[in-house]
């Protein structure tokens, strides 16, 4: 099932119109209904406008199809995605590893990595995270060379 027939089922969960799921998103009139009509694909600022409004909604189901579709109310994330998850005052010990455990200690790995899709550039900015994905990286380049 592709992400536009999760976000029809969506709108009829919520029993709405398209029209007024398309205004409590900010999307122009009929962009959601010909979106539907064409199984046309959901572009990322789609999907955080909906995640950001509809906060019960699980991003793991609507991204992906997998468990349910909204959120129990102690599961429920962020609520404005912008809000940063945690605040890290801790000095970088130089294991890359703890260091992340450490920052982000009192977030769910469904929130990681809700928040880590919706701001992947800004954490690309996070000397651990950026450290941690480059060391990941290297790893995996000199496997797929020494399998050459």
């Amino acid at each position: 099932m592709k992400v536009i027939h999760r976000v029809k089922t969506l709108i009829d969960n919520k029993n709405i119109s398209i029209s007024a799921f398309e205004k409590s998103i900010e999307m122009s009139n009929n962009s959601i209904q010909t979106a539907i009509k064409r199984e046309a694909s959901v572009k990322d600022d789609v999907i955080n406008k909906i995640l950001n409004v509809y906060s019960d909604v699980s991003p793991l189901w609507l991204l992906m199809g997998k468990g349910e579709m909204l959120l129990k109310d102690q599961e429920q994330g962020f609520g404005n995605v912008d809000e940063s998850p945690t605040t890290y005052q801790q000095q970088p010990t130089g294991d890359l590893e703890k260091d992340l455990v450490t920052k982000f200690a009192n977030i769910s790995n469904r929130d990681i990595a809700f928040y880590t899709h919706l701001k992947l550039d800004t954490m690309m900015q996070e000397p651990i995270f950026k450290a941690l994905i480059e060391n990941l990286a290297t790893k995996r380049a000199l496997e797929l060379l020494k399998e050459k």
